[in-house]
């Protein structure tokens, strides 16, 4: 297990504040924030590249804090790969077992057993400069799994892959990993790669952690603001609590009012946000009846823009508010839809989340 207490660290005008993670063996966790959110000068922290001079950093009960990169037992892959063009492929991967105190059957046997896994035992005698995108991962990943390290970080790995090969190597990648027993730490700030990767996530915002827990919650349940925008949901508002109930609150907008799940205390007058995942609000049929989740919060309203991508139509509802929907393509065409069609929507309540304002 990896654990950080209150780790502080500044440099210049940025600063990491307090963060507080538990990462747990064999778990692929991912750290996933804008460019110059922290998630880089965090794991420096975590490989002693960066002093820190406050906090704490313990991996499997022990104190690392204040150890030397190389005693930490900790591989990683940067950005860029960092393969060295004068190497070879084996040689690039060996360098990290030169200062190790290694028989040359460890060598051979760790090796083996790498290129083997990752798949890559034939290109051992090419040069690098002559590898594809995806071949120079794998042998960048080879040098820093090599040294059996306890803790892996990997730093935007997949940023320099074409996109068709990016996703094939997601899920082939983890696979891998799953089988090594050992923490994994991915940074990235692709939302499709942290949800396809991730066991649990942390959003990363102006060098603080902002939400952290497992992915489904994070993309599920934002618990901020913050967190909401980071993931592109649009339907953000402002409220006050008028009625609470034993299972739900009420909050009215001004405009409209809105039933929520009661995931925790209110007050009533009390101002709130609360947004609303495009994803779960539903298109009622009209010759069907409305189940219990949809009939609190029911709305009319004419369809406004609307574009595709990637198999789904978002379009903007013009209502009481405007709303905006996200649904597969499919439906469009299903029910004619068109700009200026009057429909009938339907909101999930699981799919609200209150924060405070």
């Amino acid at each position: 297990m990896l654990e950080i207490k209150e780790l502080s660290f500044k440099i210049g005008n940025f600063e990491l504040k307090n963060i507080d993670l538990i990462i747990d063996r064999n778990e692929y966790f991912v750290l996933l924030g804008r460019s110059g959110s922290g998630k880089t000068t965090l794991i420096k922290c975590i490989s002693g590249l960066n002093k820190l001079p406050h906090g704490k950093v313990s991996l499997h009960g022990k104190d690392i804090t204040n150890l030397e990169p190389e005693y930490r037992n900790i591989g990683y892959l940067p950005q860029n790969f960092a393969l060295f063009p004068h190497l070879n492929v084996e040689n690039n991967i060996l360098f990290g077992l030169k200062y190790r105190k290694l028989t040359k059957a460890e060598i051979k046997e760790r090796l083996e057993k790498i290129t083997n896994l990752l798949g890559i035992d034939n290109l051992l005698g090419r040069d690098v400069n002559n590898l594809s995108g995806g071949e120079k991962q794998k042998a960048a990943l080879a040098r820093a799994l090599v040294v059996y390290p306890d803790v892996l970080l990997l730093d935007e790995p997949f940023s320099s892959i074409d996109h068709g090969l990016r996703v094939e190597l997601w899920f082939e990648v983890k696979e891998i990993l799953n089988k090594l027993n050992i923490i994994v730490i991915h940074i990235t700030h692709n939302l499709d790669e942290a949800y396809a990767l991730a066991d649990k996530i942390a959003v990363m915002i102006d060098g603080q952690v902002e939400q952290w827990g497992a992915k489904e919650e994070i993309f599920l349940k934002p618990k901020t603001e913050h967190v909401a925008l980071y993931q592109g949901i649009k339907n953000i508002y402002t409220g006050k609590v008028v009625d609470i109930g034993k299972e739900k609150v009420t909050i009215e907008n001004g405009r409209f009012k809105i039933v929520a799940l009661k995931e925790r205390d209110f007050n009533v007058g009390q101002n709130v946000k609360f947004c609303i995942r495009p994803q779960d609000i539903k298109i009622i049929k009209t010759d069907l009846p409305v189940i219990d989740d949809l009939k609190d919060n029911l709305f009319e309203g004419e369809i406004g823009p609307y574009f595709f991508h990637n198999e789904v139509c978002i379009i903007k509802l013009k209502s009481v508010v405007d709303f905006e929907l996200r649904f597969p393509i499919y439906i469009y065409q299903r029910y004619n839809f068109y700009p200026g069609k009057k429909i009938q929507i339907g909101i999930w309540q699981k799919g609200i989340s209150v924060f405070d304002d």
